[in-house]
């Protein structure tokens, strides 16, 4: 190994673990010492990364008020370095952070808002696709319809919250006063997803939201008529099935049946 890739691995070392041996490499000056000069490396990192963080997540860094988020931040960062080529991806273990931490687990509400507020990223920064037609549906065989299988847009993501995280992170963004965080009895299904570049989401009947993560996961349209038995009687079931194959090609939420 080179000597300048063995000193950029103890640089690296300096700024994620504080390794001060590091400080040994650097010459100091009369006017700065340093450790000092190293500082403003080790600052402006966990600086860039807060302000990713604030970024990433503008609602929940509203929410829990800028020096609550700083502090949260701070723990963060000590905790999951940066491993990205792409800044644009730090936060996505937040909401597993604030979950599994002893502080923040108290408050099971902000990493389930932390948890949707990251997704509505994915959502918006999700590959595009085209959209399926009812057109596209009108050439499949009748006989054919039991064996096709849809296919989501890339942009889809379903949910379950069981806190009011979703009515809070509304509020906020249309710079509301939110409400106080109500858990619900059980936990209400979302979906979210992208049309015409507008990130949008609404929640979903039990039975949707089994059909849809069923598209989600590959089923067959007869496998998911045959699902929704459990809350359609099986004379009816296939009507129901091409209601909801509708409502989801009128969404924009079907890329293309296979």
């Amino acid at each position: 190994m080179s000597d300048l890739i063995q000193v950029q691995n103890k640089f690296q070392n300096y700024l994620l673990q504080d390794d001060a041996d590091f400080t040994k490499l650097i010459i100091s000056t009369e006017k700065v010492a340093a450790e000092k000069r190293l500082a403003i490396y080790s600052n402006a990192y966990r600086s860039r990364l807060h302000e990713c963080l604030v970024s990433n997540y503008p609602i929940l860094n509203s929410y829990l008020g800028a020096e609550f988020f700083e502090k949260m931040a701070i723990e963060y960062i000590n905790q999951y370095p940066s491993t990205y080529r792409s800044i644009r991806w730090y936060g996505d273990q937040l909401s597993s952070f604030l979950t599994n931490h002893t502080l923040y687990n108290e408050f099971p509400y902000i990493a389930e808002l932390a948890h949707f507020e990251w997704n509505m990223t994915l959502v918006f920064d999700a590959a595009d696709d085209t959209l399926l037609k009812f057109t596209g549906l009108t050439q499949i065989p009748p006989e054919d319809w039991n064996n096709m299988r849809l296919q989501a847009h890339p942009s889809v993501h379903r949910l379950n919250c069981s806190w009011n995280i979703v009515q809070i992170w509304q509020d906020i963004a249309d710079e509301k006063i939110p409400p106080e965080p109500v858990q619900h009895p059980s936990p209400i299904p979302w979906i979210l997803w992208r049309k015409e570049l507008i990130n949008r989401f609404c929640s979903l009947t039990a039975d949707e939201a089994w059909a849809i993560d069923a598209v989600i996961s590959g089923l067959t349209f007869g496998e998911i008529c045959e699902g929704l038995c459990q809350w359609v009687d099986e004379q009816n079931v296939g009507i129901h099935a091409a209601s909801l194959l509708k409502g989801w090609i009128q969404s924009g939420l079907l890329a293309k049946v296979n």
